[in-house]
């Protein structure tokens, strides 16, 4: 009759662990600002959702790569890109970084890259890092940063 007990814990354990990860990514967004349901800018002149990239600054975000659940924006001075819901949480963009703002003065360069199955536009900034994104329209994506 006392093992019943112990094996709810193990069945619920996971999902308990999980529900916390998320509420503690929540309330960690809601104190820096972040959004649940991020948006894309008002005065946005590029738009694309359902992007893939990655963060090619550090080993660790390497792993992480985003495959269509990216949102990325351009807007006249700042290139902004992010998770949409429910990809931005967990920690998973902190993680990984897969969240940048960064205004368009501190993009060093736009380059292209090829992969074996893609072909990839490298974004690098003045401070040494770079992402490499997907993108369907990378043409308007390099007008928009005024880099045609």
């Amino acid at each position: 009759m006392n093992e019943a007990p112990e094996l709810v814990w193990v069945v619920f354990f996971p999902f308990l662990w999980i529900a916390g990860w998320i509420t503690a990514s929540i309330i960690y967004r809601r104190i820096h600002d972040k959004p649940i349901f991020p948006r894309t800018p008002e005065s946005a002149l590029f738009v694309e959702r359902a992007a893939s990239g990655v963060n090619d600054s550090h080993w660790l975000s390497r792993i992480g790569h985003a495959n269509r659940c990216l949102i990325v924006a351009v807007t006249g001075h700042e290139l902004v890109v992010t998770p949409f819901f429910p990809f931005n949480l967990m920690f998973l963009p902190e993680i990984y970084g897969l969240e940048i703002r960064v205004p368009v003065s501190r993009i060093r360069r736009v380059g292209e890259w090829s992969g074996i199955l893609r072909d990839f536009i490298v974004v690098e900034f003045d401070d040494g890092r770079s992402f490499r994104l997907v993108l369907r329209n990378p043409r308007a994506f390099r007008k928009a940063l005024g880099r045609p």
